[in-house]
């Protein structure tokens, strides 16, 4: 109670509703203290992008690349905060996390240093204005990739892109908006990939699409999908902001460089290599296999290359970097420093010995999968190289082509499969060594998808080819006839296609051909009745049980169990759809296959009545129906008939007077 006096009533509390009475003080001690507008709730949290560039000082297009190499996006609010609808909003932390980056210090050294150069230029001083054109300011993008790629399994788990759009402007022309020394370093980028690739177990899928070659592998376990665009002439668009597509390129290229890096030094390769764009994907793989291991360059600069024994040799002393060491002590992949220092046998770690057993263990298992092993392939002009080769040297073929660097020629004795994309052989091919198979690069796909050496008689130039089956079909449930096919073959059997699609197929195509009997089997239709009651009474009880099972659920399991349902049934009609679409495709086979085995007798038929015609006119020429020994016809036959009954006629008339014949006195011709 306090000091309350007894019978005295109660005063009335600070923090009683406020009124207009109240004074200022009385208010804030009531409310708090009064905000400005702006600095709490969405308003504060979310800004929009013309405030952000005010805030950082920038200009729009190096916003934009801040953000890009920083990987930060604009947000959506759950709601436009204010009356600003229609913008772009940042969240204060992203642009707090801007205002802190380097490089925008950075971009404003490089913008002060621009306007003198222009300066310079405009007071005609060429020589000074090229000399400090030459001195530009640079930056390195290295702290980025180690802040958003702690780890080098997460750099792994988002390669998906960065390989994409890297083999993109590998295949660019080098002229106008795309300088050619970046085009030349994406080249040598995806080729070091790929090489690497091959090294680290290989392609596992590839899918040929109109978009381009889908390539999948797997790199210490982390699932890598590609995009490599057709090797066709590529025409920039004009539609296109190369700017943004450049700032990524850039930010790619070094993060690509890091990976590499680290998946080269494992090996214990120097990195970057020496022989920069020679060979191709063959001369890099050489490098790797074969043994000769470069000491990577310290930072100090002691300038000596040292070169130690391939892990097969029994020496003591490698050399490794030392951050290597460091990550695999900690069990963890972080991105490396460029700094190395050589290290003893004994230094390493046993986390690091576990590491290498374990790789030796995981290309030793890849070894064994390998289906092109002890095959030469030759791969001719008209067929893309670098996905063939790419595909063939994961599956552990050998590999020659048409044009310099091949170590393989066409004429030789040791290929086994010569791949050509022609309707037919030319006849210069007849030389060759009759032992080989000519096929299409289908085939080799086709193989690796399945992991299985496929028959060579449906893949052979000029033939048509099965269907090329898409990989990652499996995720959608439907299994194409093709590939049930392969799987029975793979297992040693003959696939059989069940009854029931042969009497779907079969009941569509007689339909329209085939009429109705007049007569109908009793028998035949009662079974079928009674078949049909079976499997109606089976599924009205299963029907039955469900809805048991469903009275006994909650309302919140009910609503778990039909979400479930209905994706069954979406997944399930997507399938039927396909089905669907696949027996409608064989139908129309069928039908056509009928109508040309019917063109192909009735071409033959008059054919045979062509040549039936020809040789009776052929023998009518020589003496056949209507003409005589000496090969007169009908009509000539009668007229000298006619002629012969006439001098018969003359002849009897010749003595009667007055009918005789006068004889014609021949004119003496003027000499």
């Amino acid at each position: 109670m306090g000091n309350r006096v007894k019978g005295k009533t109660k005063k009335k509390s600070i923090k009683a509703a406020s009124s207009s009475s109240m004074g200022s003080t009385r208010k804030l001690s009531r409310m708090g203290k009064k905000l400005k507008a702006g600095n709490a709730g969405l308003t504060a949290t979310f800004i929009s992008r013309s405030s952000v560039l005010k805030k950082l000082q920038i200009t729009l297009k190096d916003f934009r690349r801040l953000c890009i190499l920083k990987g930060i996006y604009p947000r959506v609010p759950s709601k436009s905060p204010g009356s600003k609808k229609g913008q772009t909003f940042y969240h204060i932390k992203d642009v707090t996390y801007l205002a802190h980056e380097p490089l925008l210090e950075k971009f404003r050294e490089f913008k002060t240093y621009m306007k003198k150069v222009r300066k310079a230029a405009g007071r005609n001083e060429k020589d000074e204005a090229a000399r400090m054109n030459e001195q530009t300011p640079s930056y390195t993008l290295h702290h980025l990739v180690k802040e958003r790629y702690p780890r080098f399994i997460d750099a792994l788990g988002d390669l998906d892109d960065c390989l994409s759009l890297l083999q993109l402007f590998a295949k660019l022309p080098g002229s106008g908006k795309v300088k050619s020394n970046v085009v030349n370093k994406c080249k040598e980028l995806c080729e070091n990939w790929n090489a690497m690739v091959v090294k680290n177990g290989g392609v596992e899928k590839v899918f040929v699409s109109v978009k381009g070659i889908y390539c999948q592998a797997n790199i210490q376990g982390v699932e890598i999908r590609w995009l490599v665009p057709h090797s066709f002439t590529q025409y920039t668009p004009t539609d296109v902001d190369y700017r943004v597509m450049s700032t990524f390129v850039e930010f790619y290229q070094v993060m690509l460089d890091f990976v590499l890096y680290k998946l080269f030094t494992k090996d214990n390769l120097a990195y970057p290599r020496k022989n920069r764009g020679e060979g191709g994907i063959k001369s890099i793989i050489k490098e790797v296999d074969g043994g000769v291991v470069e000491a990577i360059e310290e930072k100090g600069g002691k300038g000596n290359e040292e070169r130690v024994s391939n892990k097969k040799s029994t020496s003591n002393t490698i050399v490794i970097p030392s951050s290597v060491t460091a990550r695999a002590a900690d069990e963890e992949d972080e991105e490396e420093d460029e700094d190395s220092n050589e290290i003893g046998l004994e230094g390493v770690s046993s986390a690091m010995r576990e590491m290498d057993y374990a790789m030796d263990a995981a290309t030793d298992s890849t070894d064994e999968l390998k289906i092109f092993d002890g095959l030469v392939f030759y791969i001719s002009r008209e067929v893309p190289r670098s996905i063939c080769e790419l595909v063939i040297l994961s599956n552990g073929g050998k590999v020659g082509w048409e044009g310099e660097g091949s170590t393989i020629l066409p004429n030789d004795g040791d290929i086994t499969h010569f791949i050509v994309d022609r309707p037919k052989l030319p006849e210069s091919f007849k030389g060759y060594p009759k032992e080989r198979e000519y096929i299409q690069p289908q085939w080799i796909f086709d193989c690796s998808n399945f992991r299985y050496l496929l028959p060579v008689s449906s893949y052979k130039v000029g033939s048509p080819l099965p269907p090329h089956l898409s990989p990652w079909a499996e995720e959608s449930g439907y299994v194409p006839r093709y590939k049930k096919e392969v799987d029975a073959m793979i297992r040693g059997e003959v696939y059989v296609p069940s009854d029931d699609e042969e009497d779907e197929v079969d009941e569509a195509g007689m339909e329209k051909d085939v009429p109705e009997a007049e007569g109908t089997d009793d028998d035949g239709d009662s079974d079928e009745e009674d078949e049909d009651k079976v499997r109606k009474s089976v599924a009205t009880a299963e029907d039955k049980e469900d809805d048991l099972a469903k009275i006994m659920m909650s309302k919140k399991a009910k609503r778990l169990y039909g979400r479930m349902q209905h994706g069954i049934k979406e997944k399930q009609d997507a399938v039927d759809t396909l089905e669907r679409k696949r027996r409608e495709i064989e139908r129309e086979k069928k039908r056509e296959s009928k109508k040309r085995k019917v063109e192909i007798i009735t071409q033959k038929e008059e054919e045979e009545r062509d040549e039936k015609e020809k040789i009776g006119l052929r023998k009518q020429c020589i003496g056949g129906k209507g003409r005589d020994d000496k090969g007169r016809t009908a009509a000539k036959q009668k007229i000298e008939r006619l002629k012969g009954e006439r001098k018969k006629l003359g002849k009897q008339f010749d003595n009667v007077p007055g009918l005789e014949k006068k004889k014609k006195k021949k004119k003496k011709k003027a000499t």
